[in-house]
């Protein structure tokens, strides 16, 4: 089977202030299932977790906006770091159906730092010939000491064969490929967008290797790409413009 590339990248990131202690609702400590508290890697004295609002920025629709529509039909995979930030809304089904997407729809969730690298596993797996991906991070849990949480999200037009960008390997734990350049951060699409900005600034060259490299208070995952065309990749800011302070450094 040929290579799976990716031509286009979306993203989106947005600061959040609707968290509170989780001191400060009652009971909420014992509501909470120890794993997800132990797999946030915050000190329950600095602990912080989300209140939905109406208002809400929907990081993925606005990704999803931003790639268009496909010329035909194809999948679309819906990549959630964790809970929904609301328990009372079905993101999927409203994504789907706000988007008009014609194709069928994945999604998959709760997986954590490893969302946008080891996911790859799949998608290689998974796309038979276009696809669409959109990992998004919409962290229930936030550390007090860290200031405020960040939505973010990565829109991913992948296909087979010739492409700007073809992945090379992922996996989790330590990166077993190198890298020109490397890219790492904790969330799931930390380390991509520090790659867009670096995208962005003509850092990434023709030839060269990417590494991307999460890693979270338990997991680590990575990612591997081969730039082949960076001139024909298209990237893609998803309104409102997303600050370079949203985007984050770079590393390697």
């Amino acid at each position: 089977m040929p290579d799976l590339g990716i031509d286009t990248i979306a993203f989106a990131a947005a600061r959040r202030e609707e968290y509170l202690p989780l001191s400060a609702l009652p009971g909420a400590a014992d509501l909470v299932p120890p794993e997800r508290l132990a797999a946030a890697g915050i000190p329950l004295s600095r602990l912080m977790v989300r209140i939905p609002e109406d208002d809400d920025v929907d990081v993925a629709a606005q990704v999803l906006a931003a790639l268009g529509p496909p010329v035909l039909p194809q999948p679309l995979f819906f990549v959630r770091s964790g809970p929904l930030r609301d328990p009372n809304v079905a993101a999927l089904a409203g994504l789907v159906h706000r988007s008009g997407w014609a194709g069928e729809d994945i999604g998959l969730s709760h997986l954590d730092e490893l969302g946008g690298t080891a996911v790859f596993g799949l998608l290689e797996w998974a796309v038979e010939t276009d696809a669409t991906a959109v990992v998004c991070d919409e962290p229930l849990f936030a550390d007090e000491a860290a200031g405020q949480p960040r939505f973010a999200a990565v829109g991913l037009r992948l296909r087979r064969g010739a492409a700007p960008l073809t992945v090379s390997g992922c996996g989790e734990g330590k990166p077993a490929l190198a890298g020109d350049h490397r890219f790492t951060g904790r969330g799931p699409c930390d380390a991509w967008l520090a790659f867009c900005a670096a995208l962005a600034e003509g850092v990434v060259a023709d030839g060269e290797r990417v590494l991307l490299h999460t890693r979270g208070p338990l997991r680590e995952g990575w990612l591997s790409l081969l730039a082949v065309d960076v001139a024909a990749l298209r990237l893609v800011p998803a309104a409102p413009v997303v600050s370079a302070s949203l985007l984050g450094g770079r590393s390697g």
